[in-house]
C-alpha cells in the first residue's frame, strides 16, 4: 500500500490559519510592519506564509520569496548575492586564452528574496536597464520562480531568524524600515518610495530557541502559534489525509481518536525530551491508515512509533512509561 502524498498545492490549500492570526496578519499589512511568528517547530509558521501568497484576497505572486536564515547570515545575504569567486576564475581563464568577450559583474549577480521583492515592487521602473532584467533572469531561475508575469505584491518569508547570529535582527531594522540596498559591483541603488513599500509584505518565523532583541521586536507584530489541542490535531490529520478523496471508515475514525489520544500522552510526558511535532503525527496516521493499524490496537503498532520518537534516549522513556508499548530494539543505541 501506499501512503497518501499531498502535492504542494494540496498542502498549502489544506492549511487553516485561525482566525486571530489572519487578523494579526492585516493588521501587519495595514500599519506597514513585518509579522513575527513565534512557536514550536511543526506548528505552521512556515506554512503560514505560503497560504498568505497562495490564498490571501491580496494580489500576491503565488511564489513565496524565502530566505532560510543561517548562524553565518548578515543582512547582505537577504537581498543579493554576488559569485566573486566564479567571476575571478572565469576572468583568469578569459585572459590565458586571450578571449575577446568577458562577463561583466551582473553575469555573477543574483537578487536573494528581499531583494527580488524589491525589484518586483517597483514594476516596470527599470524595463530598459540591461543589467537589471539580466539580474532578474538569473535570479528567477535560482529561486525557482516560473511565472513570467510577476505583479508587484510579495510575500517575503525570513525563516527561522533565531538562527541568526547576534546583531543580524539589529542590522535588519533598518533595510526593512527602507527597503532600499545597492548592488556595489555594478554601483547601482533600488530604493522603495513610500507607496511601493506596500508592496511587499515580510513575516519572520521563530522557534524561541534564543531571544531577539527588544528594538527588533518593538518594530514588528507578534503572534504565537500554539501547539494544536487534541480536537485541533484530529481535524488537521482528517483534513489532510481526506483531500486526496479518501475519507475515514467508521472504524477508522474510532481508531483515528485513540492513535490521537496516544500521541498527546507522548507530547504531554515530561521525561520525553524531544517532543514529536504536527507534522509528525501526519505522517504516523497517514503510515497506520494506508496498512490498515488505524483501527488496531496501539500495541499492535509498535513499529510505527519509529515516526514518533526519534532519539533512543526517549525510547527507553517511553518503554518506563507505557511497558511493553514498543520494542526495545526500535532505535539503534
Amino acid at each position: 500500500m501506499k501512503v497518501i502524498k499531498l502535492t504542494k498545492a494540496q498542502d498549502i490549500g489544506s492549511y487553516q490559519p485561525s482566525n486571530s492570526l489572519i487578523s494579526v496578519l492585516q493588521m501587519a499589512i495595514s500599519l506597514g510592519r513585518p509579522l513575527l511568528l513565534a512557536g514550536k517547530p511543526g506548528v505552521g509558521k512556515t506554512q503560514f506564509a505560503h497560504w498568505v501568497a497562495d490564498q490571501h484576497i491580496e494580489n500576491f505572486n503565488k511564489n513565496v520569496l524565502q530566505f532560510n536564515t543561517k548562524s553565518t547570515s548578515v543582512f547582505a545575504d537577504l537581498f543579493y548575492e554576488y559569485d566573486a569567486v566564479s567571476h575571478f576564475r572565469d576572468a583568469n581563464i578569459n585572459n590565458s586564452l586571450k578571449a575577446n568577450q568577458t562577463k561583466s559583474a551582473a553575469d555573477y549577480i543574483t537578487l536573494t528574496a528581499l531583494g527580488f521583492a524589491v525589484l518586483c515592487a517597483k514594476g516596470k521602473d527599470d524595463e530598459d536597464d540591461e543589467e537589471l532584467n539580466k539580474i532578474i533572469q538569473q535570479s528567477k531561475q535560482k529561486l525557482k520562480i516560473s511565472t513570467t508575469h510577476l505583479t508587484e505584491k510579495s510575500v517575503v518569508l525570513i525563516d527561522e531568524i533565531d538562527k541568526a547570529p547576534r546583531d543580524f535582527p539589529n542590522d535588519l531594522l533598518y533595510e526593512i524600515e527602507n527597503l532600499s540596498f545597492t548592488i556595489k559591483e555594478i554601483n547601482k541603488t533600488i530604493k522603495l518610495n513610500d507607496k511601493e513599500k506596500e508592496n511587499v509584505v515580510i513575516i519572520l518565523t521563530s522557534n524561541d530557541e534564543k531571544n531577539l532583541p527588544d528594538a527588533f521586536l518593538r518594530r514588528c507584530l507578534f503572534y504565537y502559534i500554539d501547539f494544536p489541542s487534541e480536537p485541533e490535531l484530529k481535524a488537521i490529520v482528517a483534513k489532510k489525509l481526506t483531500i486526496s478523496g479518501a475519507d475515514f471508515t467508521s472504524d477508522e475514525l474510532a481508531g483515528l481518536d485513540e492513535k490521537i489520544n496516544w500521541f498527546f500522552k507522548i507530547y504531554h510526558a515530561k521525561t520525553i525530551d524531544k517532543k514529536p511535532s504536527t507534522s509528525e503525527c501526519i505522517d504516523w496516521i497517514n503510515y497506520l491508515k494506508e496498512h490498515d493499524l488505524l483501527n488496531k490496537d496501539v500495541k499492535d503498532c509498535k513499529d510505527s512509533f519509529s515516526c514518533l520518537i526519534k532519539k533512543n534516549e526517549d525510547l527507553q522513556e517511553l518503554n518506563k512509561l507505557f511497558p511493553g508499548l514498543t520494542e526495545a530494539n526500535l532505535l539503534p543505541s
